[in-house]
């Protein structure tokens, strides 16, 4: 149970062992956003991010580094067999 984002209590408390919510960063990006100007009304999710860090991958980093269309596919969660949760 190592989460690169542990779980926070109102006082500040971190709590290693505990993943934070998807409700929670699901705030957080709505708040960069508003706030930053990029989405006024908030409409960026978790999957925006996934979809748009494979679509990168895939297609548009440096030569050698791009991957393949099955890593892709596991790094999303979307390889047959993949039942994973995702924030």
């Amino acid at each position: 149970n190592d989460f690169l984002f542990s779980a926070m209590s109102a006082n500040g408390i971190v709590h290693p062992g505990q993943p934070i919510s998807h409700d929670t960063v699901q705030k957080w990006i709505n708040e960069s956003t508003t706030s930053t100007g990029i989405c006024a009304s908030g409409n960026l999710s978790t999957q925006c991010f996934r979809q748009g860090g494979a679509q990168y991958w895939f297609m548009f980093a440096p030569v050698g580094q791009q991957w393949m269309l099955a890593k892709v596919h596991w790094w999303g969660g979307w390889a047959d067999g993949e039942h994973v949760h995702f924030l």
